[in-house]
């Protein structure tokens, strides 16, 4: 049934003061000369529901803040926005002590975790389910959503929409939002149809893609992909067998080089006491040279030139001191002494050269022994590691290249087993778009009596312009296409202010006449029209339609109300620069908001 949305009370707030505006009636009528605040009044209803406002000057010069009092689907509550301080954010405020229940986003915020007043709204109204994602991405595509705003230009025909041709959809939507809304709120389609159709569009651009992709990669391929397989498998099965065999023989190549490991350590131990040996035997042959020297030194006679005193270590001035004389006196000393100096070199001569032998004799046998060790070594590994280090290089050859043409096979057979996994998904998303298509025919005959609301809309609204008696008879209808009003000949645009001003009225009481006479809609019952009057013109004929549209549309409310076996809450609020002359008893279904130069909206 129709949603409740009826505005009680509107409170403004400004650096003159505080104006409380009475609006708790079914129709209320604001009208006044231009420049009063008329349009200002309506813009105070929608700021505080998080929607924008381009205020004119004066307004954003005084204004301080703006309340708003509702009756959503039986419940009161208010909505208070600031217009100079935290302009993005919306305090819910108790209609009973005034108190701040709860702040919320004028708008969402990417960093907060606050509610948006907007889903707050679809929220209570009930339509938050209908609104909100999956559901939502489906309906617009992109990720977009259904929003308040979107559903609020149904509510609102501004001053801009009321003469408008497709901008009557309001600036919230585009012509797809638009329709997506039109025909969700009165029941012309459900949810579940439009993710079905969605669903349905992308599994076709899904299957369409893989098919593609399919002949695009079979162009490219050569050959069977079971040969391929086949011959991978053979490969595969080379490159194990090569490698356990490798395996085997590494282990045994270990065992064979851990039992000869006492074999080389051996031949190390030997290579260290040779080197010694040599070392020793070297240093034998220096001291026997030493001692050579030193017996020939003290056997042959001769002169050596004295430059200091031994002992004084003073110049000699260069004397020449006889060999065995003293160098201080030059006097010839003890020939005994100097033949005891003789044999001492010659004792020392004759230890060093037995030294030198017994040295001489232990590299010889080391030398001997390192040999043998050497020679059992390569004896041992010639005839145990050398035939399985051969083997061994022969079976890494072969894995190697077992390895090699696994890796190339399995080149070759990715692009078949892309196509193999591309057919695959492809006959999952075909056999999923029969699925969503078979769905959506049944969706179909469920929402094949939807198409009498449409039916009846269409009734209402010839009724309608039918009782305005527009002049010229433009043809009138509703575009099933774009759900919007159209003329014979086409756009609005190829019919006249006065006569486009008409329709687009008398196209949003077709909504409301709806909702009234059936409920089954779930558009809020709330229409706001700014400046009919003021757009349809000041003549004669003018002044005449304005009164037909002003008569027909109370007396048509208030007959679809009467009709009804229960009165369904609406209210209409219309703003205009004068009124009509009404019957009496038109007059007295409206409660008027008078605007005047001396006292204007905002004080």
């Amino acid at each position: 049934m129709s949603r409740d949305l009826f505005v009680k009370q509107v409170v403004i707030n400004s650096t003159g003061g505080v104006r409380t505006l009475d609006f708790a009636h079914p129709v209320v009528c604001i009208y006044g000369p231009i420049d009063t605040g008329k349009t200002t009044l309506v813009d105070c209803i929608k700021y505080p529901l998080g929607l924008p406002v381009d205020w004119r000057q004066v307004p954003s010069e005084r204004l301080t803040s703006v309340t708003v009092h509702l009756r959503i689907e039986g419940m009161d509550i208010a909505l208070r926005r600031s217009t100079v301080a935290d302009t993005g954010t919306v305090e819910l405020i108790s209609p009973y002590d005034g108190k701040v229940e709860e702040l919320l986003d004028a708008t969402a915020q990417p960093d907060s975790d606050r509610r948006v007043v907007g889903e707050v709204l679809l929220d209570l109204l009930g339509l938050s389910e209908l609104f909100a994602p999956p559901t939502a991405v489906a309906l617009l595509g992109n990720g977009a959503r259904l929003t308040f705003a979107q559903l609020y230009a149904l509510n609102h025909l501004s001053q801009d929409m009321v003469d408008g041709t497709e901008a009557v959809r309001g600036q919230a939507n585009t012509a797809q939002s638009y329709k997506t809304v039109v025909e969700l709120v009165l029941g012309l389609i459900d949810a579940e149809m439009r993710v079905l159709a969605a669903r349905r569009d992308d599994l076709s651009q899904t299957v369409s893609q893989f098919k593609r992709r399919t002949e695009t990669i079979s162009e490219f391929l050569t050959g069977s992909a079971a040969e391929l397989e086949e011959e991978l498998t053979r490969s595969r099965s080379e490159e194990r067998e090569t490698l356990t065999a490798l395996e085997e023989l590494k282990g045994r190549m270990r065992a064979a080089t851990t039992f000869a490991d006492p074999l080389r350590q051996r031949v190390a131990a030997l290579e260290g006491t040779h080197s010694r040996a040599r070392e020793e035997e070297k240093a034998a042959q220096a001291a026997v040279s030493s001692a050579q020297r030193a017996v020939h030194a003290q056997q042959q006679p001769g002169t050596d030139l004295v430059l200091r005193c031994p002992s004084c270590t003073q110049p000699l001035a260069g004397r020449i001191v006889p060999r065995g004389a003293c160098g201080l006196c030059l006097c010839e000393l003890d020939p005994g002494a100097r033949d005891e100096a003789v044999q001492a070199a010659e004792a020392a001569l004759a230890t060093a050269q037995q030294r030198a032998v017994e040295a001489a004799k232990a590299t010889g046998e080391t030398g001997d022994a390192l040999a043998q060790a050497r020679a059992e070594l390569e004896e041992r590994t010639r005839l145990e590691t050398g035939p399985l280090a051969g083997q061994i290089e022969q079976l890494s050859a072969a894995h190697a290249g077992a390895r090699t043409r696994t890796g190339m096979l399995e080149r070759q057979l990715d692009p078949h087993r892309r196509l193999l996994e591309l057919q695959r998904a492809l006959r999952a998303a075909e056999e999923e778009l029969r699925g969503v298509r078979e769905d959506i025919k049944t969706r179909k005959n469920l929402l094949s009596g939807r198409q009498t609301t449409l039916a009846e809309i269409e009734e209402q609204f010839a009724a309608i312009i039918g009782g305005l008696s527009l002049p010229g008879e433009p043809g009138a209808r509703i575009d099933h296409n774009s759900l919007l009003p159209k003329v014979r000949a086409g756009k609005l645009t190829k019919v006249g202010h006065g006569v486009r001003t008409a329709i687009n009225v008398a196209y949003r009481m077709t909504f409301l006449s709806h909702a009234l006479v059936t409920g089954a809609t779930d558009l809020p019952s709330l229409l706001i029209i700014d400046s009919p009057r003021k757009n349809v013109g000041y003549g004669t004929e003018d002044q005449q339609l304005i009164a037909r549209l002003y008569a027909h549309f109370l007396d048509h409310i208030a007959g679809a109300r009467s009709g009804t076996p229960h009165t369904r809450p609406h209210q209409v609020i219309i703003v205009d620069n004068d009124l009509p002359s009404l019957p009496a008893q038109l007059r007295r279904q409206m409660h008027t908001i008078e605007l005047t130069r001396d006292n204007p909206l905002v004080p």
